[in-house]
């Protein structure tokens, strides 16, 4: 009795020594499938005078492939709107669900190229994820003067803390309409608590791409060929207790021989008093037409969120209180956000 029960175990072992090295085998050959991210965030909006709303709000769920460390794939499904396509292109933008990522990606000593749709990272807020966002994204987004996500390729590295990234995509966050090309930069110092650097764009377009929009920023005419540049500054720190962001970007628009200007940005303070509740307040400006009085747009939002202890939920109240350079108008807001995610991934 004794020596079958040593032979059974005997057995056993190799089987699970046999199936261990299978499972190896396995995973290099065809490399290893997460969940990349998985975001529920849930949102109530009320907004002057006395309108309410519920909304799926940046809900989304990404799968993650990996092989050997240098080759990524990634899909990310979610509303339409986290492409942000500029509203240049395009008056309204859909709420239906669709592939907002969907690119490969390859890295070594040498930097990283990614292709196909692709997070386009301008500026500190452009590069952060959904799950992190406090506030609704600024003005510089919400006004769709730039994309979140793009169909193109890009490259980035970074040597000693210094780093320079640089995509090439066609501007329309979708198929391209009028031939196009879009150029995306930046560069700049990352240390362990800060990072500090310059963000630019630049593109073209033509009617047959822009005639339907109903744009008006910087005075552009959207039935005629245009050419549009943005760059700017972009900086934050963070502790233990202070999180702090400074961004300020400034535009040109080019058009039958005349440039008009525009300029956005915000500052953001965040208190953590411990490690289930923070404090948030940020100040968001734009003025769309540099030398047209009237039209300068300021946002004062404060924010409170508690958290659990892991942070993987969050339950986020944002005011914002609107303030217009011309005639005021009752158009302050109230969020309820309840945003959740694991914070760790899920191998299969």
């Amino acid at each position: 009795m004794g020596k079958i029960f040593l032979l059974t175990l005997f057995w056993l072992h190799l089987l699970s020594l046999t199936l261990a090295a299978s499972a190896q085998v396995f995973r290099e050959d065809i490399g290893e499938l997460k969940i990349h991210d998985l975001l529920l965030r849930p949102t109530f909006t009320l907004r002057e005078p006395g309108q309410g709303e519920f909304t799926v709000g940046e809900s989304s769920f990404a799968l993650r492939w990996e092989l050997e460390k240098k080759y990524v794939g990634v899909i990310r499904i979610g509303p339409r709107s986290l492409m942000n396509p500029l509203a240049r292109f395009t008056e309204d933008v859909n709420e239906d669900v669709t592939l907002v990522e969907a690119f490969g990606e390859y890295s070594d000593g040498y930097g990283r190229i990614r292709f196909g749709r692709l997070p386009v990272e301008f500026g500190y807020e452009g590069s952060l994820w959904e799950r992190y966002l406090i506030f609704p994204r600024s003005l510089l987004f919400q006004r769709r003067m730039v994309m979140l996500r793009d169909m193109g390729i890009s490259y980035f590295v970074q040597h000693n803390n210094w780093y320079t990234g640089v995509l090439v995509s066609n501007g329309e966050s979708d198929a391209d309409a009028d031939g196009r090309i879009w150029y995306t930069g930046q560069w700049g110092y990352a240390g362990d608590k800060f990072n500090i650097g310059l963000v630019g764009q630049t593109g073209s377009t033509k009617p047959t791409a822009t005639s339907e929009s109903g744009d008006t920023l910087a005075g552009v005419d959207p039935s005629m060929q245009a050419r549009w540049r943005i760059g700017g500054l972009r900086a934050n720190w963070s502790t233990r207790w202070i999180d702090s962001v400074l961004e300020f970007y400034f535009g040109e628009l080019d058009q039958e021989s005349r440039t008009t200007k525009y300029m956005t940005g915000h500052a953001d303070l965040g208190v953590n008093w411990g490690r289930q509740f923070s404090t948030h307040l940020r100040y968001d400006m734009l003025d769309p037409y540099v030398t047209r009085d009237g039209d300068l747009e300021q946002h004062v939002s404060l924010a409170l969120v508690l958290s659990n202890p892991t942070r993987s939920s969050n339950l986020i109240l944002v005011g914002t209180k609107v303030l217009e350079e011309g005639t005021p108008v009752p158009n302050d807001e109230l969020r309820l956000i309840w945003s959740l995610s694991p914070s760790g991934v899920v191998r299969f």
